[in-house]
């Protein structure tokens, strides 16, 4: 399933924007609506469909990566009870962040029981895929310390690079555009953003003043 693409004016419905509804300490430190909270749900729904045609008759391990990807993992979990499809859930906390820049470098703090993962099919639930290098790291740190049959992964949004990120996902969401930093529905700048309900673009303003 190929991903749906936003670009720089998709999903922000004047309209819409001006009936969004927000904190009010976001006014001001928000530019733009990028996609609409019903937008993500429908676009799990879809995903559940190919991840349940994928795994029919198996249970994966969702591995959730905190803190992130916490609204769209259920999402996508109540999208698979709909269908029936088995599966397990495991949560990890996983950083290369800092600010609007990736440290690469990656951090990882508890969550995981890696004997829950061993021998079984994992699908990582990832909020975004920026240049890919916190999957180039943390995919075969589980492949050695928790021995799964598989891993593929799903995150909801990835970004377009003229060249392809050093790591991929097999289920993406959306593509947004590369200079866009995006808040909202889990996605974090020093962890605001979080309780945003849509997924917007942050502004200059927000970037200098919600250090």
């Amino acid at each position: 399933m190929d991903p749906i693409v936003i670009n720089g004016e998709a999903g922000g419905e004047t309209d819409f924007a001006n009936q969004a509804v927000y904190p009010p300490e976001y006014e001001g430190h928000i530019s733009q609506l990028l996609i609409r909270r019903q937008q993500i749900k429908d676009r799990a729904a879809s995903l559940a469909k190919v991840i349940h045609k994928d795994y029919k008759g198996k249970r994966p391990v969702l591995l959730c990566v905190l803190k992130g990807s916490n609204p769209f993992f259920q999402n996508l979990c109540e999208a698979l009870q709909d269908l029936r499809q088995g599966f397990y859930t495991e949560y990890i906390r996983v950083s290369s962040y800092e600010g609007t820049q990736s440290t690469k470098k990656l951090m990882i703090s508890g969550g995981i029981k890696y004997e829950n993962v061993e021998g079984k099919d994992v699908i990582l639930i990832e909020d975004i895929v920026d240049t890919g290098t916190t999957l180039l790291q943390l995919i075969p740190i589980l492949k050695e310390e928790a021995k799964p049959l598989s891993i593929e992964v799903c995150t909801l949004l990835a970004r377009q690079f003229a060249t392809p990120p050093k790591s991929q996902a097999k289920y993406v969401g959306f593509l947004i555009p590369s200079a866009a930093f995006v808040i909202g529905y889990g996605l974090d700048y020093n962890e605001w953003g979080r309780d945003l309900q849509d997924i917007w673009v942050i502004s200059q303003k927000g970037i200098e003043c919600l250090k």
